[in-house]
This record gives structure tokens, C-alpha cells and sequence, in this order.
């Protein structure tokens, strides 16, 4: 989980060719879903229209970058009608004032959280009732009743439902399994968003077993926290072992250590999947990833 101003900035990493390709400069919403479905590309040179990066086309969002498979997840917004319109209607739900279902304006929003790893659903925002003072709680995604341009309309019991440990939004977040909304989002792969997406097939193969294993309607308390589990878990699983295809084979371009300088694995040296749990397990991944070629 992150907030969207630890995502706005990261550079975006093609690791087909292990270049970075631009940074992210903005974000935007789709309020009906309450998810982040486009990046905003700043490329560093100018350019006639705005370039997007759909959701579903992002692999990963770390601590030091975005990664995609390779330029072409990267679209010109003028053909993608649906971006289009959610970027005219400029949600942002940061900076917003929080109004009740009644009527009572209570207070205003700072920064959003993102779950980056389903899907960039919005989990919560941050919460300050009092302006003098900044003291920020904060908001749980099934508190929201709409995202708006200006105000954020919240349930009328939100007193009662804030949080104070970010955490605690993992733990309460709540997803729609009825049939009327089965898309169900993973790292790096996305069903049913844009007909747009660029991911490519090797990403894309198992895909389809996976979403038709999990994309059914669900009822019942503990049966329905335990599917949302093995949604997680599954999609999680899959996306490893894509990068795990990616990489395995490959050569690394340079050294690359852990925080203590230990060697993971040397310029030149084959990756296995000994190395690939090195990587991971000392948050050396995403560089590794950066790092290599055939």
C-alpha cells in the first residue's frame, strides 16, 4: 500500500530493454470505481497529447519505480476515449472538503492509499477535521459514498469508523464479487478494463484459467474472506512466476549487492531462481529486473 504521493515521481521502468522511459507525473481516478485506472506519463520532452499508462498494462510499483513490459504499455490518450472523459472530470480526492450524506461539512482530505498491488484500488484517505491543529485520521474506502471534483461525500457515521493505523485498511477493505462487477484486478495483469491494453501475450497466457477459476459470486462471511484470499494470493503467485519466466536465463548487466555488500550476483552472471529469492528477499528485485539481458 501506498500513498499517491510516494507513486507521483517514480520512474517508470521498461524492463524489456531495462530503460527508464519516462516518470509519473499525475494520476487519475475513476470515481465510480474508486481505483486509480490511469498514470500520467511525463517523458521529458514535450508532446502534443498526454501520454497514459492503463492500469492494467503496469506490472509493478516499488519503492524505487513503476515497471512495464516495454514502451508500447505506454498509450496517447486521444485513443482511449475512457481516459479522456475520467481526466476532464479531474477527480483527485486530495485536497477536497468532506461532506456528510446530511449535509455537515466536516473537515477537509489530505494524501490518498493506494492498494498497488489490487489492482490501485483507493483503500482510504487521509482525514484532518481540524485545520488549526492537521491532526489526520483517516477515511476507509467503505466509508466513501462518492468521489467528487470538489467535496468528498462520506457516510454520517464516519466519526465512529475512522482509522489511525494505515494498516488497519488492508484488514477492512471491502471488494465487489457480485456478477454485476467481477473484474478482478492483479499486479501487472487487469481483466475486462480497456480494449487499448498493450500487455503482451507471453504476460497474458495463463490469464484467462486464473480469472475463470476466481470470478464468481461469492456470499457468506468466512467464505467470502477466504475467496478473497485466494484471489490475492493467486494473482500474486501468478505475476512471480512471470517474472520469474522473464528473468530465469538471463545475464546480469552489473553487481548487484545487498545493503550489507554482499554479492547476489555478479555482471555476466547467469540469473537463477536461487538469485531471483536473493533478490527478493533483500529488495534487490526491481533491480534485478533493471539490471540484465539475454
Amino acid at each position: 500500500m501506498k500513498k499517491s504521493q510516494q507513486i507521483i515521481g517514480l520512474p517508470i521502468i521498461s524492463i524489456s530493454d531495462g530503460n527508464e522511459v519516462g516518470k509519473v507525473k499525475n494520476i487519475i481516478i475513476n470515481s465510480e470505481k474508486g481505483t486509480i485506472d490511469y498514470f500520467v506519463v511525463d517523458s521529458g520532452i514535450q508532446a502534443l497529447s498526454t501520454r497514459v499508462i492503463p492500469t492494467a498494462n503496469v506490472l509493478g510499483i516499488g519503492e524505487y519505480a513503476m515497471t512495464i513490459l516495454n514502451p508500447e504499455a505506454i498509450s496517447d490518450i486521444s485513443k482511449i476515449p475512457a481516459a479522456i472523459e475520467l481526466l476532464q472530470k479531474n477527480i483527485t480526492a486530495k485536497e477536497t472538503k468532506v461532506l456528510t450524506k446530511k449535509g455537515s461539512l466536516i473537515g477537509e482530505t489530505g494524501d490518498i492509499f493506494v492498494d498497488v498491488d489490487n489492482g490501485c484500488l483507493i483503500v482510504g484517505i487521509e482525514y484532518i477535521a481540524d485545520i488549526t491543529e492537521k491532526k489526520v485520521r483517516i477515511i476507509p474506502r467503505s466509508s466513501v459514498i462518492t468521489y467528487g471534483k470538489t467535496l468528498l461525500v462520506v457516510e454520517d457515521d464516519i466519526q465512529d469508523k475512522l482509522f489511525d493505523d494505515p494498516s488497519s485498511l488492508l484488514e477492512g477493505n471491502e471488494f465487489d464479487f457480485s456478477t454485476e462487477n467481477t473484474s478482478i484486478y492483479t499486479a501487472g495483469v487487469q481483466s475486462g478494463l480497456v480494449e487499448e491494453s498493450t500487455v503482451s501475450d507471453f504476460w497474458q497466457e495463463p490469464q484467462s484459467t486464473a480469472m475463470e477459476e476466481t470470478a464468481y459470486t461469492i456470499s457468506g462471511g468466512e467464505q467470502q474472506e477466504t475467496e478473497k484470499q485466494e484471489i490475492r494470493s493467486s494473482a500474486a503467485d501468478l505475476f512471480e512466476e512471470r517474472q520469474r519466466q522473464y528473468l530465469r536465463g538471463r545475464k546480469a548487466t552489473r553487481i548487484i549487492t545487498d545493503n550489507q555488500g554482499n554479492t547476489i550476483i555478479n555482471a555476466g552472471e547467469t540469473i537463477t531462481d536461487e538469485i531471483i529469492d536473493r533478490a527478493k528477499q533483500n529488495g534487490k528485485l526491481v533491480e534485478l529486473v533493471m539490471n540484465n539481458e539475454a
